[in-house]
């Protein structure tokens, strides 16, 4: 009778511990679903992180070029952490009579490089699309997830719009 004791409590252990592994995946497979569910919305939300930068950058330019004695052009110079063999990248950007950095040409190219010159990163990168807008004269950057930002060239009004 002791082998049948001994082979039903082998097993009650061996259930023991399948029920444990099963609650312990359904623990991590709950855990995963939230993770991988956040990612999309921390995704969307590098828009908005580049809004706040964006901003940042503009007064900063306009600062300089206060303090300069407002030339028409001011050198930008970023580091590039991406290259380690060239430490610094020179950017020239026009700059209006109020003070805001204007793109050289006034399309969608434009307005594309410069959001590489005052961001330091290539608007594909970023994962944005630019456009140029005749009507508001400022420049639109569209992300995927639908948010978007647009700088007021004469202004300097940077808005940022949400995806509903």
């Amino acid at each position: 009778m002791q082998t049948q004791q001994k082979a039903e409590s082998d097993l009650l252990r061996l259930y023991g511990r399948m029920i444990t592994i099963g609650l312990v995946l359904v623990i991590m497979a709950v855990i995963g679903a939230k993770y991988f569910f956040t990612l999309p919305q921390i995704a969307a939300r590098g828009l908005e992180v580049d809004h706040a930068r964006f901003l940042n950058v503009l007064v900063m330019v306009r600062s300089q070029w206060l303090s300069l004695g407002k030339p028409p052009q001011m050198q930008l110079n970023w580091e590039a952490f991406d290259n380690i063999s060239k430490d610094t990248e020179f950017s020239v950007v026009d700059i209006n009579s109020l003070g805001w950095p204007q793109p050289k040409q006034l399309n969608g190219q434009g307005c594309q490089d410069l959001w590489q010159q005052l961001m330091g990163a290539e608007v594909d990168n970023a994962g944005l699309v630019a456009d140029y807008l005749v009507k508001d004269n400022s420049c639109h950057y569209r992300s995927h997830n639908g948010d978007s930002l647009g700088y007021q060239l004469n202004s300097g009004r940077v808005i940022f719009l949400t995806a509903p």
